[in-house]
């Protein structure tokens, strides 16, 4: 039985391993239409910490950009099937090829 996930409810969840450990979290998707939806490919992962996350917003102003302060954005694009989301509240990433593709990933 499929599945349907709201992607704007999986932005900022921090990803776990599938030993526990708090890897990443999800800052954006990869996507493409297919219909009147859109399927995600690839999710992109993020830093876990907060200061490294705000360099990079500072990296993308103009002004701070022009004075060389903050830094681009870290972003790891692994496949959505490569993820167990049986709990959104808790994504996991599982072993290479192992995923959990436990559901249809579509924004609506």
């Amino acid at each position: 039985m499929a599945t349907e996930l709201r992607f704007e409810d999986l932005i900022g969840k921090t990803v776990h391993n599938s030993y526990g450990r708090p890897i990443g979290r999800i800052e954006d998707a990869e996507i493409k239409p297919e219909g009147d939806d859109y399927l995600v490919t690839h999710f992109l992962l993020g830093p876990l910490d907060r200061l490294h996350r705000v360099k990079a917003f500072l990296g993308e102003l103009p002004t701070f950009r022009a004075l060389s302060i903050g830094h681009q954005r870290d972003l790891r694009p692994l496949p959505w099937d490569w993820f167990d989301l049986s709990d959104p509240e808790r994504p996991v990433l599982g072993q290479r090829g192992e995923g959990g593709g436990k559901g249809r990933n579509e924004k609506e």
